[in-house]
């Protein structure tokens, strides 16, 4: 079995400490080296502003300072991990209120960033168009509302006004009607929905979700230089593999070794082609957070060298 060297982890670890955020160098240590979720915590404030949402570039392809929905989504992501802590809890419940306050009726959800995104650097599938009145992420609806409507399940105890049900049932049905599948990153939202429910309401939606995979993964190694859906973008972890089949498992584990050994790190296979400078920034930031991520999931395949 092809496996990752101590030679080549210790490169990935030195770039993810020395170029990464220190979120991302925190993340490391407290997966790999030693316990340190109140650093993470205290990094993870940074990014939270006055009103409760998450902004300021916590998302590295939009710099974007004031709170959005969609940074919230990544803000309460690390945060649910750790809602163990004190800290935590308390972050959690001001980013709850801002969702409450952002909530838009007749969407059933929110709009992923508000129009003042394009004042900023960003990448080009993150400009707000003033005609449509959103960006093109939001075509897809549960991008970010599902994994949003799943934090508001979690901690429904800290949720004043919406109907938590409700919004649960109209993003469970959202999903169940459709037999065709075109974003990845809706997907992955849904993933992060189903892991956040208990069991009979996760089995609602775990049928879709094998379906919208089957379609949407990628398994021709020779366009993975590209940038699409591997197998392993919507794994976690070896005991939920939403039916893909081993053999492509362990090719996408192969192709994360063979980068590693090409580049020493794992490189984004986007760019922005606008805002070179920031771009720049923001490259090195996915670097550290792509290599961590390859690693984590490497570990947990055990495929890496002991």
């Amino acid at each position: 079995m092809n496996q990752l060297t101590k030679e080549l982890f210790e490169k990935c670890k030195k770039y993810i400490l020395e170029k990464g955020r220190p979120l991302e160098q925190h993340l490391f240590i407290n997966y790999f080296v030693k316990p340190c979720e109140l650093d993470i915590i205290n990094d993870l404030k940074k990014y939270q502003n006055t009103d409760g949402g998450f902004g300021n570039g916590i998302e590295s392809d939009f710099t974007l300072p004031y709170s959005s929905p969609m940074a919230t989504s990544i803000g309460l992501r690390y945060l649910s991990r750790y809602d163990n802590q004190n800290e935590a809890i308390l972050m959690i419940k001001k980013a709850i209120a801002y969702l409450e306050n952002t909530y838009v009726p007749e969407r059933k959800g929110w709009f992923a960033v508000p129009r003042e995104v394009n004042d900023f650097p960003h990448a080009p599938w993150w400009n707000y168009d003033e005609e449509k009145g959103m960006t093109i992420i939001d075509k897809y609806w549960g991008n970010p509302s599902a994994e949003l409507i799943g934090y508001l399940y979690k901690y429904r105890e800290y949720v004043a006004n919406l109907d938590v049900d409700n919004i649960l049932e109209y993003a469970i049905n959202n999903i169940n009607s459709r037999e065709v599948f075109e974003s990845q990153h809706e997907i992955y939202c849904y993933i992060d929905l189903y892991h956040t429910l208990p069991k009979k309401l996760a089995d609602r939606l775990e049928g879709t979700l094998e379906k919208a995979i089957r379609q949407l993964a990628n398994t021709h190694v020779d366009e993975w230089e590209d940038y699409v859906p591997k197998p392993l973008d919507f794994i976690d972890n070896p005991n939920k593999t939403y039916g893909i089949d081993e053999e492509s498992i362990n090719t996408n584990l192969d192709y994360y070794i063979d980068n590693i050994k090409k580049n020493n790190i794992i490189i984004p296979t986007w760019a922005w082609n606008d805002y070179e400078e920031q771009w720049k920034i923001a490259k090195v930031e996915w670097t550290a957070l792509i290599t961590l991520n390859g690693l984590c999931i490497l570990d947990k395949f055990n495929r890496i060298e002991k």
